[in-house]
């Protein structure tokens, strides 16, 4: 699959829509999809230009954003299965490729969304077909997809790992400790500073492990993997309500493996019972 950002005055044959309301994406329960063929589909009320983000063997992928006022809804697409839902709700049944075809959508669909108009001048934005960005005449700086980068860590201590919640969570879910990294730092120095912010705990030993898009807005997730190496838990700001110790033996709830999250916890539990 390609990657691309075009603007097209009508939609290509054979090709695929990815649609949002009120930024939730239209998912198929029972056939377990969220990118709708376009013979499938009610496209008379759609704006153009159409927002194409990928194309896969001549197919594309297109994202649009529809209004309440809009129907969507082919003679033959079934409402009660068919529905708008909160990305996060499809994690655990997403596959890798399918999340980060989807975790790109919801980014796209929120960068047009927010550059409709200059923000220094007010004028309608202009799209550049050759950067694939929007950019006014006041102004000549192209405006990009915005992404945040940020680090994700599981801190780990033989066969406990330090995992933390947030009051969103579904009920006895834990997951790994993140945070954005602040202008003039590193990775790992943001990884610590964080660490240390939320938990009250000092690392070692930080081992890059991988990275994914996270849709929640518009992250970069830089995953990590570090040691324990000293200091009691203790929270010291609010964006926690828990966090403890766990034996790899008996979790709680974690996320799932579209997650890097997910990841992280399970691909160091696999390597500690190796040892």
């Amino acid at each position: 699959m390609k990657l691309i950002r075009e603007l097209h005055e009508s939609l290509k044959e054979n090709s695929k829509l990815i649609i949002f309301f009120n930024n939730k994406i239209l998912y198929d329960q029972t056939k377990n999809t969220y990118s709708f063929e376009i013979k499938d589909l009610n496209l008379t009320d759609l704006e153009k230009p159409y927002l194409a983000i990928a194309i896969n063997e001549n197919s594309y992928f297109y994202v649009v954003e529809i209004n309440e006022d809009q129907n969507i809804f082919g003679l033959y697409m079934d409402p009660d299965s068919i529905n708008f839902i909160d990305l996060r709700q499809i994690l655990g049944v997403l596959d890798q490729s399918s999340f980060l075809l989807a975790s790109r959508a919801s980014i796209l669909n929120t960068w047009v969304s927010n550059n409709i108009f200059c923000s220094v001048c007010g004028n309608d934005h202009l799209f550049n077909a050759a950067e694939g960005a929007f950019e006014c005449s006041c102004n000549n700086s192209p405006k990009y997809p915005s992404i945040s980068p940020c680090i994700i860590t599981l801190i780990h201590d033989e066969d406990k790992i330090l995992l933390g919640r947030s009051k969103f969570f579904p009920p006895n879910m834990y997951s790994t400790l993140a945070g954005f990294i602040e202008a003039g730092e590193s990775a790992e120095q943001a990884l610590a500073r964080e660490v240390k912010e939320e938990v009250n705990v000092d690392v070692t030993d930080i081992t890059y492990y991988s990275s994914q898009s996270w849709p929640f807005p518009a992250q970069l997730m830089l995953g990590y993997l570090c040691k324990y190496k000293s200091g009691d838990i203790f929270l010291n700001d609010e964006e926690l309500e828990d966090a403890r110790w766990f034996n790899i033996n008996e979790l709680p709830i974690i996320p799932p493996q579209a997650s890097i999250s997910g990841q992280l916890i399970r691909s160091y539990i696999e390597g500690h019972l190796k040892l």
